[in-house]
């Protein structure tokens, strides 16, 4: 019993000396969580509960009132609005285009890691060469307008100096930069379904069609789901295709509600705690919609 019980306390030893190397590893992350993110986040909320000011010696306490005021701030309504279409349209058309784009880039075609690379190359540049780019091409004579020149339509329209297409004109460009970011993971889950699934199906008659919607799309669930969630949180946060191109113009037809925080913080510095209350309320939002998306999009699978 006692060669026991030396064991046992070797392995206790052994397994506290593994804990102590483990918490020493990991303790610079807990101080940089804490400092910096947790630290912060309290802070910011604090901020949230008072008339901020940059500038100003004094910050009066004023409670929920930041909050309250929300729905009477003309510039946060506007700003939600024009963000909760964006993101309506951009998450399904980005998710959609993945998809396809995964769908034929899985199938054995000639020349599939050459489009896969190509479609890919949007992801990987920098959001600010890309705004460049189609500022460009967006511009009364850029490519845009050359293009439908050469069908036949001449026109010199600015894109994004008019209240009607300039939301969707950057709605274009994030779709374009993010599908195929989506369309590498589409493409990893359609790799991880069994191909015993769809030669089964096959050999009952299903077609191809058939098997994208009675295969392919219930296989694929958990992996919708995180592409719009991942899609709901990114596009609610929208910042700089706006900074860069629009500045929340014309008209604030471009304004969201990022892009209003970050104007109440540096432009006006006397809506520093109104802009925290915005920014909470967006994460709310945000969450909230994520939650719902969760359980609206059954992400469980039965073979």
């Amino acid at each position: 019993m006692a060669v026991t019980a030396a064991r046992a306390s070797g392995r206790s030893g052994f397994h506290a000396s593994q804990v102590r190397a483990g918490l020493v590893f990991v303790l610079p992350y807990v101080i940089f969580f804490l400092v910096m993110q947790a630290g912060a986040l309290a802070f910011a909320f604090w901020i949230s509960l008072h008339r901020w000011d940059l500038l100003a010696l004094e910050n009066p306490f004023r409670g929920i009132e930041n909050y309250t005021n929300l729905p009477e701030n003309e510039n946060f309504v506007i700003a939600l609005r024009n963000t909760t279409y964006y993101a309506v349209v951009v998450t399904i058309f980005q998710t959609i285009f993945a998809l396809i784009m995964a769908v034929l880039l899985n199938a054995k075609i000639r020349g599939s890691g050459f489009f896969r690379s190509t479609w890919y190359t949007p992801s990987v540049a920098s959001t600010v060469v890309i705004s460049m780019i189609f500022l460009w091409i967006y511009h009364p004579t850029g490519l845009l307008n050359s293009i439908l020149g050469l069908i036949g339509i001449q026109t010199q329209f600015n894109w994004l100096q008019d209240t009607t297409t300039a939301l969707p004109a950057i709605m274009g460009l994030n779709i374009w930069t993010t599908a195929p970011t989506f369309m590498i993971v589409f493409l990893a889950g359609l790799q991880d379904i069994p191909r015993s699934v769809y030669e089964a199906a096959e050999v009952d008659g299903a077609g191809p069609i058939r098997r994208f919607f009675s295969i392919t799309i219930p296989l694929l669930r958990p992996i919708i789901f995180l592409v719009v969630a991942l899609g709901i949180i990114g596009t609610f946060q929208v910042f700089d295709q706006i900074s860069i191109m629009t500045k929340g113009g014309p008209l604030k037809s471009t304004l969201t509600v990022a892009y209003l925080v970050y104007q109440d913080v540096f432009k006006d510095q006397g809506q520093v705690g109104v802009a925290c209350a915005m920014a909470f309320t967006l994460g709310v939002i945000i969450y909230v919609l994520t939650i719902l998306s969760r359980r609206f999009l059954d992400a469980r699978i039965d073979y």
